[in-house]
């Protein structure tokens, strides 16, 4: 039987709003871990961890013309596998550890500069989509600029003149009516939060993973 991610099969498919952040371990994880860690994916509220290795588990047969990219694993060793991610090319494909497809995470190209487009694509559910910046989040940044160069002109700072750039992604369905959050990240930070009733766990979890990938990072292979 395939351990689900929180343990309880009931809460496999739970609709709760989770945040999350996917960052590097801290000096003492690796040592207690039974793989080579590259991130741990870290939910708060008391939500179970996932550790993350690169590569697919041992003796895993990989789908035919795909190459092996990361394994979200629940515990330290190597026992419970959460989700196996493969790849061809920026394609990203998530699956269960009995090869079940969850879903197809197409990353954006890396020539794509200005709200850069994501998808997620999952089996009979509907397509999500993310554009980099909300059009909510970008329009904060426009109101917010002449205030600030306001103070700027009247002296009222010391200098320090910040202005904060559009910080949000949403991934959202598409093809209804009212379009529905199933995912949000901080740009430029690997902090998310997924909305359980519209996206699986363990494909945000995947999502933020797939984000940190990087052609050029020979460690991740």
């Amino acid at each position: 039987m395939i351990h689900s991610l929180f343990g309880q099969e009931k809460t496999m498919d739970s609709s709760a709003k989770v945040s999350f952040h996917t960052t590097y371990p801290s000096k003492s994880e690796p040592g207690e871990c039974a793989f080579p860690l590259r991130w741990v994916v870290r939910p708060y509220r008391g939500e179970p961890f996932a550790y993350v290795a690169a590569g697919t588990p041992t003796n895993w047969e990989l789908p035919p013309g795909t190459e092996p990219r990361y394994t979200l694993y629940r515990t330290k060793d190597t026992s419970e596998p959460i989700v196996v991610l493969v790849a061809r090319g920026d394609l990203f494909t998530a699956l269960t550890p009995d090869h079940q497809v969850l879903a197809e995470l197409r990353l954006a190209p890396p020539e794509q500069k200005w709200r850069r487009v994501h998808e997620i694509v999952r089996p009979k559910q509907p397509l999500l989509r993310a554009r980099g910046a909300t059009v909510r989040s970008i329009i904060k940044s426009v109101l917010y600029t002449p205030l600030i160069l306001i103070e700027f002109l009247l002296c009222l700072t010391d200098g320090d003149i910040v202005i904060d750039p559009p910080t949000r992604t949403a991934w959202k369905t598409t093809g209804g009516i009212g379009n529905r959050t199933a995912l949000t990240q901080r740009i430029g930070s690997p902090e998310y939060r997924v909305y359980g009733k519209h996206l699986d766990h363990r494909i945000a979890y995947a999502q933020s993973v797939a984000g940190l990938w990087r052609v050029d990072r020979a460690d991740d292979r």
